[in-house]
């Protein structure tokens, strides 16, 4: 129908680079995530990794666990960052080999 189009046109065509890939290829996946991606995934860590996969936890145990348990963590993590080993860098560095080889 014509509605369709029209509606495609106006709602979704003018406004193709806020959803189309071509238009988001050299973004990092902070500039990419516009949605609440990195906070669920944060949140999947925190009771996944450092709250070892319980519900619920008390908030004592909480303010222990965010105050030393992920902080020695993301110290951590920011050593192996500063060093090369991991890091936001490393997912430039793997986007740069893909486009290579293509």
């Amino acid at each position: 129908p014509a509605s369709v189009i029209t509606y495609l046109n106006t709602y979704w065509m003018a406004h193709q680079h806020m959803w189309a890939i071509y238009a988001r290829a050299d973004r990092n996946i902070f500039q990419e995530s516009d949605t609440n991606m990195l906070t669920e995934a944060w949140h999947h860590m925190l009771k996944g990794y450092f709250g070892d996969g319980k519900r619920n936890r008390r908030m004592d145990h909480l303010i222990h666990t965010l105050t030393v348990d992920a902080m020695q963590y993301f110290k951590a993590r920011h050593q192996r960052q500063l060093a090369g080993i991991e890091g936001h860098n490393l997912e430039q560095a793997a986007r740069l080999e893909v486009n290579k080889r293509a």
